[in-house]
């Protein structure tokens, strides 16, 4: 039996067809061209029609004829031809009953029984099958001495049909058919006999049985019938019915699943006319499809994965898949040497056709199936290169031998198109992947980081797979997961970038309160004030002594009279030009204050200005994606008159100008020129006084330059380092609780908001993945009972290592010392929740106490400083900004397998929910090779949620799966088995493939399961092994 390589694929099977043999049939013209017609027609059927059965009822004269015409080159296009019998049975059928007009048949109907035999000789049916089912039955009830036996032929059928005929009253004898009709009409088989015929050594093995549906369905339900009816159908192979289309088919078999019986139910042509004649049962109107090889054990074994290999209608799903996706499916893999290789070694010279459903790779360990799903996957593009398991250095490319330069890899698609690389190139980074590969050390090693708290590659496939489905129209336009969530969460960012900035202004506030509140900063200002009071006790110390006023004396006065007079006057014009120059120097302080805040305003107008034209411009690229003809200054309009401030600026700058000047200027009349020259008459005037006189001037001047240090040492609560304003600002400092603590409300409150909006972007993420959750609570998902769920929520990612790089992990404090702070952040984080606003703000405030205190076990507890914990370039600021603005709290999609977290499953379940979501989930419908999927995890397992995922993936694309157990590739009912071998003496690879339900890819899936065939025993029935 040659071997089909590229195992199971959909054909059309008809495995009712009647000949121009058979006794009824209406192929025109004689017999000769009849046949002719009737073979024309067949080789004239759709590609797709590949094995017919061929029924004349209980002669194989049409089947050998048609066996004849095959050996002579006809019916070329079709690859299986097998013989058909049909019966009818004699237990519910066959017996007269008497009327007015004689004996007629009962209302009983016949059940017709047919029996597909494997590709058996003619002669066999005819000389081991038919005589061992004929007997003898009486023709009248109540005339046992009127009976017929004989075996099976036409002459003695005929014989049957004239004693029928002598039988019947005479009237009606002129209008019964032609003997051997009747004689057929009349005969009924034991079921019996036909299931002991059939266990002989010439068929056993060799036969199904299936129940005509028409038949069966006339048959009454009624309490003496109920298990009989039952009985027969179930223990039919199949059942056959001949529908006259897809829908008629479907409320065929609705109606066997209603009755809780076999519905194994095949559709079949019947054909006895010509495919051009307008009767249902004409050649080629048959819509079962099978998915087997074109031999009888295909057809054993597609009778074992009925629901999985059979389909009646227009096209399989699958089979319309991939003619609609060509560039998607491997048509097959080939792989050689290059052509100027001189390498001695064979090893590749392979060229498989590959199957588009399921692909199982299967050997002893190193016979080489690694590197053949490597070598597909590297041709492919796929992104997991560098963890192949064969094409590496250590292995066969390796840098002594340089095997893979010799070899290329070849990979032919379905339309056409064919990709080749060398075996020593890896795919370029920009290149598209047409192959996803899961090899076994890439999913170890993202369940390793899985199980250790996080996997940013497993978050970007989730994301990717979330945005799969996605319907296009909520997309937007957007060419990623990541574009799409950035678009729905552009405000909500632009909003926490607001609440970000007052948290700051707030942490500010309080880092300024707290080093306020330092018993330091009390007793520097305790120090400041005693030297300050120490300074005015030194002053009052060194108060001038009083001087007499010398002009109490008349003759002093007399004395004097006129120059104490010209110096009162000179020292009170002397007065005023300090008065008017201080005057000027306030009002240009004054104008200078004016000029920088209007600046200010006018900067800030001027940003104001550039924000809104960047929102505009952003308004303008969202109106334009609306389609909306809608102006923008219908929607926002920004009115800005910066003219009177720049007034002000220019009035500011215009005033400071013309007071310099003044101030400078030293022509006749300035200030200058008349505070030198009045200076220099009270020198003068001064010298004129007596020396009485002189001192006593001399005295008010030194009181009143005293009196001005004295007052500007005890200063104002406003005048800084006055001692006022040190015992005001000491005072003050009773109020820093108060304060505090309403800065720390304030801060909490917007910390509640920073978490507000951050569930804003969780609800966001929310909805986008409502349509991937949606399909896997689907009633078609639901029938794998996997329990899967996809969520969003809140996480803390990051936290520790943030925290703790921002700290001196060497000074005394609750995060002392590197692995006990990384400990102690750890059990913090276990414990804590960030779900809702008043639980973010709680573990915000906790790990602000830890930095306020050092609350370390077995250390008494005390008050520390943030400031002396921080880490070089690190400033208290940077540090309880990143606390207070939650920016290591991010919406995160995560996958949960019964209720756990993927990072709390044991590794062999966090592997099997990886495989989960790359098989059912990820929505990709390019090639998917997975090496090992069975790997740590369980038989039971196995069974219950692998072969189910497998089979459901291979439904809509195509699945390669190298395994060490070929078991695996049995249950999961492999449509294609590439058996892998290794002759190292000679240095080369071997593949052999073809359908598991080939006797040699078979006894190669035997041969290494476990090495003995006993552990095949428990397919036996489905493999029909000898």
């Amino acid at each position: 039996m040659p071997v089909i390589l590229q195992g199971s694929t959909w054909k059309k099977w008809d495995l009712h067809v009647h000949t121009p043999e058979s006794l009824v049939h209406h192929y025109p013209g004689e017999k000769e061209a009849a046949w002719e017609a009737f073979l024309s027609d067949l080789e004239a059927l759709p590609p797709e029609f590949k094995v017919l059965g061929i029924n004349d009822y209980l002669f194989v004269d049409g089947y050998a004829r048609v066996l004849d015409e095959r050996r002579k080159g006809r019916l070329a296009n079709i690859e299986l031809v097998l013989p058909v019998v049909e019966l009818r049975l004699d237990k519910f059928g066959g017996v007269l009953e008497q009327s007015e007009e004689g004996y007629r048949p009962s209302n009983w109907s016949r059940i017709n029984l047919h029996v597909v035999f494997d590709q058996v000789e003619p002669q066999l049916i005819r000389e081991q099958f038919m005589p061992a089912i004929s007997q003898g039955y009486s023709l009248v009830p109540g005339s046992p001495g009127d009976r017929w036996a004989g075996v099976i032929t036409r002459e003695n059928l005929i014989e049957l049909g004239e004693r029928v005929v002598a039988s019947m009253p005479e009237a009606m004898r002129g209008r019964a058919p032609s003997p051997l009709k009747v004689g057929f009409n009349n005969l009924n088989v034991s079921f019996e006999a036909v299931r002991a015929a059939l266990k002989t050594q010439h068929f056993d093995g060799k036969h199904i049985i299936a129940m005509g549906k028409s038949e069966w369905d006339s048959l009454r339900w009624n309490d003496h019938t109920i298990a009989d009816k039952k009985t027969i159908i179930n223990e039919a192979d199949l059942v056959f019915t001949a529908a006259a289309n897809p829908e008629a088919y479907v409320r065929a078999h609705d109606g066997l699943k209603a009755a809780q019986v076999n519905a194994r139910l095949l559709d079949c042509s019947d054909a006895h006319s010509l495919s051009t004649s307008g009767d249902k049962d004409r050649v080629g109107n048959c819509f079962t499809w099978i998915k087997a090889d074109s031999t009888f054990q295909g057809l054993v074994q597609a009778i074992h994965e009925f629901d999985d290999r059979v389909y009646v209608g227009d096209a399989p799903p699958k089979r319309m898949k991939v003619e609609q996706n060509r560039t998607k499916f491997i048509s097959s893999i080939k792989v050689g040497k290059v052509t100027d290789s001189g390498l001695a070694e064979p090893w590749f010279d392979l060229d498989i056709p590959l199957n588009p459903d399921l692909v199982a790779i299967i050997g002893n360990k190193g016979s080489g199936k690694s590197a053949l799903s490597d070598v597909i996957a590297l041709v492919g593009n796929t992104k997991h290169y560098a963890k192949f398991s064969f094409l590496k250095n250590t292995r066969f490319r390796s840098p002594k031998r340089r095997f893979s330069e010799h070899f290329l890899g070849t990979l032919t698609w379905l339309d056409g198109s064919v990709m080749e690389k060398t075996l020593q190139e890896d795919p370029e980074q920009s290149s598209v992947e047409r192959v996803k590969y899961l090899p076994q050390s890439y999913l170890e090693d993202l369940c390793n980081e899985l199980g250790e708290g996080g996997s940013t590659t497993f978050d970007a496939e989730l994301r990717k797979i979330i945005y799969s489905h996605v319907p296009e129209e909520e997309r937007l336009g957007k060419a990623s997961m990541d574009e799409l969530l950035d678009f729905k969460v552009a405000e909500i960012e632009q909003a926490r970038k607001g609440v970000k900035e007052s948290i700051s202004k707030i942490n500010a506030e309080i880092i300024e309160a707290e080093r306020r509140s330092t018993n330091d900063f009390l007793r520097s200002l305790h120090e400041l004030m005693v030297a300050k009071q120490g300074e005015i006790a030194a002053l009052e110390e060194a108060k001038p002594q009083p001087v007499l006023d010398p002009s109490a004396s008349p003759e002093a006065l007399a004395e004097s009279k006129q120059a104490v007079q010209q110096v009162d006057v000179l020292e009170d014009e002397v007065r005023k030009i300090e008065a008017e120059e201080t005057a000027l120097k306030n009002t240009r302080a004054t104008a200078l204050k004016r000029e920088a805040i209007a600046k200010r305003v006018s900067t800030a107008l001027t940003n104001y200005r550039k924000q809104h034209a960047t929102f505009v411009a952003e308004l303008k690229d969202l109106l334009a994606d609306l389609d909306a003809e809608l102006p923008i200054d219908s929607l926002v309009q920004l009115k800005v008159d910066s003219g009177p401030i720049e007034a002000i600026v220019v009035a500011a700058q215009t005033q400071v100008a013309a007071i310099d000047a003044d101030l400078k200027n030293e022509d006749q009349g300035s200030i200058s020129q008349r505070r030198s020259l009045t200076t220099a008459q009270l020198v003068e005037a001064k010298g004129m006084l007596g020396e009485a006189q002189r001192l006593y001037v001399l005295y008010k001047e030194n009181l009143a330059n005293w009196e001005r240090a004295k007052a500007e040492l005890i200063g104002s609560p406003d005048k800084s380092g006055s001692l006022l304003q040190l015992q005001a600002e000491i005072a003050s400092l009773a109020l820093l609780p108060e304060q505090q603590a309403r800065l720390r409300a304030e801060r909490s409150e917007k910390t509640r908001e920073m978490h507000g909006l951050i569930q804003a972007m969780v609800d966001e993420y929310g909805r986008l993945y409502l349509p991937v959750q949606r399909f896997v609570n689907s009633d078609e998902q639901r029938e794998l009972n996997l329990p899967l769920d996809f969520q969003v929520r809140i996480e803390e990612k990051g936290f520790s290592e943030q925290l703790l790089r921002r700290i001196n992990q060497r000074v005394r404090g609750s995060f002392m010392g590197v692995d006990e702070s990384s400990q102690r952040l750890r059990n913090l984080l276990l414990a804590s929740n960030f779900e809702t606003p008043d639980e973010a703000v709680a573990f915000a405030d906790m790990i602000d106490d830890l930095l306020h205190f050092d609350r370390r076990e077995g250390i008494p507890e005390r008050a520390i400083l943030l400031t002396d914990q921080l880490a070089r370039t690190v400033t208290a600021q940077d540090l309880l900004d990143y606390l207070y603005c939650l920016d290591y709290l991010a919406p995160r999609y995560s996958l949960t397998y019964e209720g756990q977290e993927i990072g709390q499953l044991s590794p062999g379940e966090r592997g099997l929910l990886l495989l989960v979501f790359y098989l059912l989930v990820d929505e990709d419908d390019i090639p998917i090779v997975i090496d090992q999927p069975e790997e740590n995890l369980d038989n039971q397992t196995i069974f219950r949620v692998l072969v189910k995922c497998i089979k459901r993936a291979k439904e809509r694309r195509q699945v390669i799966m190298v395994t060490h157990n070929p078991n695996l590739a049995v249950v999961c009912d492999a449509e294609q088995i590439i058996y892998a071998a290794c002759d190292k003496a000679a240095s080369r690879f071997d593949y052999e493939a073809g359908a598991i339900e080939h006797p040699d890819i078979k006894a190669r899936v035997v041969e290494i399961l476990e090495g003995t065939e006993p552990a095949f025993k428990n397919r036996q029935s489905k493999y029909r092994l000898q």
